[in-house]
């Protein structure tokens, strides 16, 4: 009897555990040339996190890009820490996105593109 507890008991934890809230989110920001699609992973309760997706297609031939990347925080520090964009790194070459709707694209010093774009949240 005690046994058949202690099982139904660790079967309620089990099945507790794997469904932890999640704070997940999708947005998308169309600029110019791209239109990008933003996933945010995150377990809910986590002010940063490094479970973040990229996925942006280029609008002239339709070519996509997917990179696993992370939230940009700051004032982190003093306890406020504010979102304010996502970075995303490929082979050497810097996708930052910022919330006001700036893409960056940057490959060490250089910058390779900055356009305004607009979001949509989903």
């Amino acid at each position: 009897m005690v046994r058949k507890i202690f099982s139904i008991l660790i079967g309620i934890i089990s099945i507790s555990h794997s469904y932890t809230s999640f704070a997940s989110y999708t947005s998308s920001l169309e600029t110019e040339k791209f239109i990008i699609t933003i996933n945010v992973l995150c377990s809910e309760g986590e002010v940063t996190c490094d479970d973040v997706v990229y996925t942006g297609i280029r609008k002239k031939d339709s070519a996509t890009l997917t990179l696993k990347g992370k939230t940009l925080n700051k004032n982190c520090k003093t306890g406020t820490c504010n979102l304010y964009g996502y970075e995303f790194i490929n082979r050497g070459t810097t996708y930052t996105i910022y919330l006001d709707g700036i893409l960056e694209i940057t490959q060490g010093n250089k910058l390779l593109l900055s356009e305004i774009g607009k979001w949509n949240s989903q």
